[in-house]
């Protein structure tokens, strides 16, 4: 674990970030459960950096429904409705497929991006390695590798 920590922090710091690493397994559950209620209300994008801001950068537990409060509060989401989808585990069935479907490919970590159904990069990877996968299946690298912020209020869609 202690590898694999360091291979993170020695990535982030190449792009300026500094993340707050947990000492526990966070069940990421109940944040997928935000996510998906987010989705369907047309603010996934937003909700998906807010989250991963909360967890990365201010190094506090989404498993916890008083942080997912916070979180789609902040985002926009219905807070009530978010709650309710979570404890009725109303996308259950949805992330249960999803994770079968990765297993099925081979993923048992996470990150996990599969590109043009081809090409499986798992783990926290250098933006480069990216740019080369996208080469090879024929996308163009942008002109700027900015990324929004993940405070971005915006955003719809999935991913």
């Amino acid at each position: 674990m202690a590898r694999a920590e360091e291979g993170v922090n020695r990535l982030a710091a190449t792009v300026g970030l500094e993340l707050k690493l947990h000492q526990r397994l966070i069940n990421s559950r109940p944040a997928l459960q935000a996510a998906e209620f987010a989705r369907e209300q047309g603010r996934f994008d937003a909700m998906h950096h807010n989250l991963l801001h909360t967890y990365w950068d201010e190094g506090r537990d989404v498993s916890e429904i008083a942080v997912l409060r916070e979180v789609a509060a902040r985002t926009g989401i219905d807070v009530a409705g978010m709650e309710a989808a979570i404890a009725e585990d109303r996308f259950g069935d949805y992330l249960d497929a999803r994770r079968s479907e990765a297993e099925e490919l081979g993923i048992n970590g996470i990150p996990a991006h599969v590109i043009a159904d081809r090409y499986l990069v798992m783990g926290a990877q250098p933006y480069d390695l990216f740019e080369r996968v996208m080469a090879k299946v024929g996308v163009p690298k942008r002109a700027s590798s900015s990324f929004p912020s993940p405070l971005a209020g915006e955003g719809q869609g999935g991913g």
